[in-house]
């Protein structure tokens, strides 16, 4: 229906991760003065308890070294699955990411689905002490998460994963005469929260300059802009985990040209040509076009001011400048 094949492998991701986390433990062995006499790594496999406790009880000798199956062991598996409605965002929220097949491409992908994923760990003894040295080599590492950062969607980006140890509870299932096999159950309950993402689509070039236009309606009758700030990635094919600079150039040109207009002129009218200077803002210009009541100027160097006096440097003419209409060159 949805039209689209996909797989990040998300939920196989939680499990193997979740495993590598116990599958190196040990139990030691002591003789009557207290010498380690062996070092035993406790195995460790997905599935329900009850399937290894069967398999256990069907043996007639657990110590004898070719059974496939001996104690202690760990088991784990995931026993729920829920939506956490907590980090819901609204729908359609998405964000990019690079692209592998090529720097300067972009990816984007809508924001995740988060789930709570229910993991339960089983420790499985014949004796007491066994489960006790298991399970106080996991313990002190949950207070009461353990994060674990992962890499997500084919290794774009990372994330934190956290396992949150929920409970701990014992069984001791030990029921019959003296020669009935006994089995402690140690249960750890976990849980995880795990993003699930959907496919991935390309929207084209990933941004690598921007150049932004500055305005101060204050200062001019349309707010035009009249600086202008660059910023460039280089190199310009840089990947995100490689170096680069940020390079930043800043135009100090206001606009390409500007109309300033007036009510009379003193001395004179402007010619074309000839510069003008505003006594206020230091600004100045040449005189492209003149009207009655107004002057074009071309590639002014700086912001001139409403209500500032302007002067014709060659015919001496001057006025107060009531508008500013700036003419932004539309290529920056």
């Amino acid at each position: 229906m949805f039209g689209q094949y996909f797989y990040h492998e998300h939920t196989r991701r939680a499990v193997a991760v979740f495993g590598t986390l116990f599958n190196d433990l040990y139990v030691v062995k002591r003789d009557g003065s207290g010498a380690a006499v062996t070092q035993i790594k406790v195995p460790l496999s997905y599935g329900p308890r009850q399937k290894f406790l069967a398999r256990i009880r069907q043996e007639e000798n657990l110590s004898d070294p070719r059974l496939a199956i001996k104690l202690p062991r760990m088991s784990f598996e995931i026993t729920s699955i829920s939506y956490d409605a907590d980090t819901r965002l609204t729908r359609g929220t998405g964000y990019k990411i690079p692209s592998k097949s090529s720097p300067v491409s972009a990816q984007t992908m809508f924001y995740p689905s988060t789930y709570r994923l229910g993991f339960e760990l089983n420790i499985i003894a014949r004796h007491q002490d066994d489960a006790l040295q298991i399970l106080e080599q996991i313990l002190p590492f949950f207070q009461p998460e353990y994060t674990v950062t992962v890499n997500e969607v084919d290794n774009n980006f990372k994330s934190d994963m956290p396992f949150v140890l929920n409970d701990v509870t014992m069984n001791d299932d030990y029921e019959g005469d003296f020669e009935t096999r006994r089995s402690l159950i140690y249960t750890l309950t976990f849980e995880t929260r795990i993003k699930y993402y959907g496919p991935l689509s390309d929207t084209g070039s990933i941004i690598r300059e921007t150049k932004t236009n500055i305005s101060d309606i204050d200062m001019t009758s349309s707010g035009a802009p009249y600086e202008s700030v660059r910023l460039t990635i280089s190199p310009v094919g840089a990947l995100e985990s490689e170096d680069f600079t940020v390079d930043v150039s800043f135009d100090p040109k206001v606009y390409e040209s500007a109309s300033l207009s007036f009510d009379a002129v003193t001395s004179g009218p402007f010619t074309v040509s000839e510069s003008v200077i505003g006594q206020t803002s230091g600004a100045s210009g040449a005189v492209s076009a003149v009207t009655d009541d107004s002057i074009t100027l071309s590639a002014p160097d700086n912001r001139f001011i409403v209500g500032e006096t302007i002067i014709g440097e060659s015919s001496g003419a001057s006025t107060a400048i009531t508008d500013i209409e700036p003419i932004w060159n539309t290529l920056l």
